[in-house]
C-alpha cells in the first residue's frame, strides 16, 4: 500500500505541472490569479462644429420645354410639292419650308377674276342707263320711279364688283399660303409628311419649330411649400442675401449645369386636384445642350444663413418630439445635449440652438455614445455643404 501511494503522488506532481506549462497566463501555479485587463473605449466617428455660410435651398424636379415651339399646319389643302429643308436643321423666321401643289389655288385665282370681269360689264350696262335716264327726268319723260331703279341697280352692281374683286385677294391670299413659311428662327424636326403626301389645311402637322435659346423648366411645388418659400426669399432678397439668379438645373445624369436660371412665372391659382402651383423658370442655352423633352432638377436659393451650424442628420436623435446630439467633452466623456433643429440642409440639419464652434459631435458610432461613457473620438472628414431639398416651414 505505501509503494501505491507513491506512485499515486508522484503521478500527481507530474499532472500538476503539465497543467502549470500549459495554461500559465490562466492560472498562477505558485501565485495568486491575476485581474483581466479592461477593455479599451468604444471607437465613434466625430466633427469639430465649424460655424459657415451656409445657402438653403430646396430642390424640385421640372420638365424642360422650349421656349415656342410651332407645329407647322397649313392653311390651304392640297399636295406637299416640295420639302425646303433639312431635318434638324436651324431656321430663320419666315424661311420657306414646304410648298403645296398651287394648281388648283391658280384656278381659283382664274375664276375669280372672270368673276371681277362678269360684274364690271354689268356695272357699265347700270351706268349707262343712269347716264341715259338722267337727261330726261325735267321734262317729265320717264318717271322718277325708272330712274331711282335704274340708279338702285347701278349701286348694286358696284358692290358686287368689290365683293369679286375681294374673292380675288382671298384667292390670291391662299395661293400665297401655298408656301408654309418658318414662324420662328430655331431648329426644326422630322418632317411628319413626306412630299406627295396629301395635307388637309389647319389639321395636317407637317412639322415642329423650337427655339432653342433660352429654354423653359416648368415645375410644381406644394401650396405650402410656395407660401414658406416665397417669404423667405422676399425677406432675403430685400437684404440682398440671395443671387439675382437663384435658380441651378442638375441633368438626368446628375451633372450640374453650367448657367443658372431664374423664376418668370407663377401660374394664376393652385391646382384645385394636387394641390400645387406651376412655377416656370428661364434658362440660358447658348450651346443647345437642353433639348424639349428632357427632366432636369431644380435646386432654388431661397436664404443663405450666416454662421450657420450643420450636422449630418445621423448624427441627430429623437425621443419624445425632442432632438439630441452626442458631445465628447474632455477626457473623452460623452455628454446628451439637446438641440434645436432649424431647415433640412441636404442630408444635414441646421442647428439653431445647443451647439457652439468648437463642440465635437459624435456623427459615426451614436449608439455606442451613451451618456456619460469615455469614448475614443476619431476626426471625420468634414461633410461638404449641402443644398438643400425642402425647407421646413
Amino acid at each position: 500500500m505505501s509503494q501505491s501511494s507513491g506512485l499515486g503522488s508522484r503521478r500527481a506532481a507530474r499532472m500538476a505541472a503539465w497543467i502549470c506549462a500549459l495554461a500559465p497566463l490562466l492560472t498562477a501555479c505558485d501565485g495568486p490569479a491575476v485581474a483581466p485587463a479592461p477593455p479599451p473605449p468604444p471607437e465613434v466617428g466625430v466633427i469639430q462644429v465649424t460655424p459657415r455660410t451656409q445657402p438653403l435651398t430646396f430642390e424640385v424636379i421640372g420638365d424642360i420645354r422650349a421656349y415656342q415651339e410651332v407645329e407647322l399646319r397649313p392653311r390651304v389643302s392640297g399636295v406637299v410639292e416640295k420639302q425646303l429643308f433639312r431635318p434638324g436643321q436651324m431656321v430663320k423666321q419666315g424661311a420657306p419650308l414646304f410648298v403645296i401643289d398651287t394648281r388648283s389655288l391658280d384656278s381659283a385665282i382664274a375664276e375669280a377674276q372672270s368673276g371681277v370681269l362678269e360684274a364690271e360689264a354689268a356695272l357699265q350696262r347700270a351706268r349707262q342707263d343712269v347716264e341715259r335716264y338722267k337727261p330726261l327726268l325735267p321734262d317729265d319723260a320717264i318717271p322718277r320711279q325708272v330712274y331711282e331703279q335704274a340708279v338702285s341697280a347701278e349701286k348694286q352692281a358696284q358692290s358686287v364688283v368689290e365683293s369679286r374683286r375681294e374673292a380675288v385677294n382671298r384667292a390670291r391670299i391662299d395661293r400665297s399660303f401655298a408656301e408654309v413659311r418658318a414662324p420662328v428662327t430655331g431648329q426644326i424636326g422630322l418632317q411628319k409628311v413626306e412630299v406627295g403626301g396629301l395635307a388637309t389645311a389647319g389639321q395636317t402637322v407637317l412639322a415642329t419649330v423650337s427655339t432653342l435659346d433660352p429654354m423653359l423648366v416648368y415645375v410644381s411645388i406644394a401650396e405650402s411649400d410656395y407660401i414658406a418659400y416665397t417669404r423667405r426669399y422676399q425677406t432675403a432678397s430685400r437684404s440682398g442675401r440671395v443671387p439675382a439668379q437663384p435658380v441651378q438645373l442638375f441633368l438626368a445624369d446628375g451633372s450640374v449645369y453650367g448657367l443658372p436660371g431664374k423664376f418668370d412665372f407663377a401660374d394664376r391659382a393652385i391646382n384645385p386636384t394636387t394641390g400645387t402651383l406651376t412655377l416656370r423658370a428661364v434658362v440660358p442655352n447658348p450651346d443647345d445642350l437642353l433639348r424639349p423633352g428632357m427632366t432636369g432638377r431644380l435646386r432654388v436659393t431661397y436664404d443663405v444663413a450666416e454662421n450657420a451650424i450643420v450636422v449630418p442628420q445621423k448624427a441627430v436623435t429623437e425621443l419624445l418630439g425632442r432632438s439630441f446630439v452626442s458631445v465628447v467633452g474632455e477626457g473623452g466623456k460623452v455628454e446628451q445635449r439637446p438641440v434645436k433643429t432649424g431647415d433640412r440642409v441636404g442630408d444635414q440639419w441646421l442647428i439653431t440652438d445647443g451647439l457652439r464652434a468648437g463642440d465635437t459631435v459624435v456623427v459615426e458610432g451614436v449608439q455606442k455614445a451613451r451618456p456619460g461613457t469615455v469614448v475614443k473620438a476619431l476626426p471625420l472628414a468634414a461633410a461638404p455643404a449641402a443644398a438643400g431639398l425642402v425647407n421646413k416651414p
